[in-house]
């Protein structure tokens, strides 16, 4: 592209683009300004206490349930999704791409299931720790404790033995992947067996999980940010959303370019 064609491009969107960046200004300043005068007037102690008795409460007496409740709500979504994906498989003559792309789907969608479940119980655990050491005074907060505990390893043991199926059931649609799920190096396995068309499918999969990854740490860092001044809630909260976006973003770049290399060949 040419300097005057380069200069037209920026020239058009810039207007824009400032436009969007006074509004956010404008936006955040206000919102800034309002939470930390409100702060500083004492009128979102009130709030706080709330927040914070509410939390307790949601950590004490419904996160454990709450674990028990997705510990047997996940197999009886995914295991017949999975047994219908499984029958398909048995009607598969190994040449209808109609049949293996509803296996694939369906075998998608509980991996899709098992991992929000995965990610959500390490939430609901941590929620059930944030209650500290003070649940142990009271044998029956114990007791809800240990419950929630025990649904915790539940949900961890039924994500990995349901994914370790559907795995299974896709390398039988797919002889060429032979990796285990139990390999510590799966993933660089199982990309090392997926041909270019595939490899292309999980580029692009793996581009709009990046940028709605940055979205997402935008956003909550600004939020995270605004908390820290009227909640009081520190610079953790931020620090651990910002790590994960420099991860990412230095991960991604990493990659491009390692690939970005003349004749480097993705693998």
């Amino acid at each position: 592209m040419k300097n005057d064609e380069i200069k037209r491009a920026n020239r058009k969107a810039l207007p824009k683009f400032l436009f969007f960046a006074v509004v956010c200004l404008i936006a955040g300043g206000v919102i800034g300004y309002f939470s930390g005068y409100g702060s500083a007037k004492g009128g979102t102690g009130k709030l706080v206490e709330i927040m914070k008795n509410t939390g307790a409460f949601f950590g004490m007496n419904i996160a454990p349930w709450l674990m028990v409740a997705t510990a047997i709500i996940t197999p009886a979504v995914c295991v017949p999704i999975y047994i219908k994906a499984k029958k398909l498989l048995g009607k598969w003559d190994g040449e209808d791409e109609n049949i293996a792309d509803d296996i694939d789907r369906k075998l998608s969608v509980v991996i899709l299931i098992t991992s929000v479940t995965l990610i959500l119980s390490y939430f609901l655990i941590a929620a059930s720790y944030s209650g500290g050491v003070e649940i142990f005074d009271d044998p029956k907060r114990t007791v809800v404790f240990f419950i929630g505990v025990a649904a915790f390893f539940a949900i961890l043991a039924e994500g990995i033995i349901i994914q370790q199926k559907c795995v299974d059931t896709v390398k039988r649609t797919n002889p060429e992947k032979k990796a285990s799920v139990y390999d510590m190096r799966f993933q660089k396995k199982w990309m090392d067996d997926c041909d270019e068309a595939e490899k292309i499918i999980v580029g692009k999969c793996s581009y709009k999980a990046y940028n709605a990854t940055n979205i997402a740490c935008m956003i909550l860092s600004a939020l995270l940010a605004v908390s820290a001044l009227v909640f009081e809630t520190g610079f953790l909260p931020s620090l651990t959303v910002c790590l994960v976006w420099i991860v990412n973003t230095a991960a991604y770049f990493k990659e491009s370019m390692k690939y970005s290399q003349t004749g480097n060949k993705i693998s």
